[in-house]
């Protein structure tokens, strides 16, 4: 085989085996766990004053909620991260703001469902507002988009309200995440964090229904007990 043919066949085998499209399942279940850290982290940041990429992500996500009909995410009681969940429940370095969980049917670029979490304030309690998307094209991503407002954030701001300012301010996390099946992600920022992970799920097959016909119940008729019309029970 001369040298350059023999270079194409490497090249393409080498593209097949790395663009592997993902498989079809029946559905994915997907997990995620938001938890906010406790520490200074992130506390230098600017964010009581709105600048451009602020507005700019506030304005991106409001668009996106306004324009997607996003599936609510539904609480997580047990699953996947179970044991993570705990274990971040013990610490005192971080704090659970949501566990949450969906199924979906396809990962198709194009029908793959927006899932939305809201988190409203309740008295001087945190705010999460956000779209999840997982999807694929020859690999599986997760497109992440959260804005977060912690409860010393909401009462300056009402503060800055009460003063005629309306600084708003927020912590944005986007991104986008390459994800592998059965393994856990951390998705990370200065002030909180998302755990993340996908599960496969094929649904067990049903047996083929068989053609073949029951056979027949013969009865001997001598030894069929008759009924008489005008018997009855002595």
């Amino acid at each position: 085989m001369p040298y350059a043919t023999l270079q194409k066949v490497l090249f393409f085998g080498l593209l097949t085996s790395v663009c592997v499209p993902v498989p079809a399942y029946d559905f994915y279940d997907v997990e995620i766990l938001v938890f906010r850290q406790l520490d200074s982290q992130g506390d230098d940041e600017e964010l009581d004053v709105p600048n451009i990429r602020h507005l700019e992500l506030n304005l991106e996500l409001q668009d996106l909620l306004d324009r997607t009909s996003a599936i609510p995410l539904e609480p997580a009681i047990e699953g996947y991260l179970s044991h993570p969940a705990q274990r971040i429940g013990n610490t005192r370095d971080y704090e659970i703001l949501f566990h949450g969980r969906w199924s979906q049917t396809t990962s198709d670029r194009k029908a793959a469902p927006y899932i939305r979490i809201d988190l409203p304030a309740i008295r001087p309690s945190h705010t999460l507002t956000g779209v999840l998307r997982l999807f694929s094209t020859d690999l599986l991503y997760v497109d992440t988009f959260l804005r977060y407002r912690p409860e010393k954030q909401q009462a300056a701001n009402q503060t800055s309200k009460s003063a005629g300012r309306n600084t708003q301010p927020y912590y944005f996390l986007k991104e986008r995440r390459r994800v592998k099946f059965r393994e856990v992600h951390f998705l990370d920022h200065p002030k909180f964090g998302v755990l993340l992970t996908v599960w496969p799920v094929n649904l067990p097959e049903l047996p083929p229904p068989t053609n073949e016909s029951q056979p027949a119940i013969k009865t001997d008729p001598a030894n069929t007990p008759s009924i008489s019309p005008n018997s009855s029970d002595s």
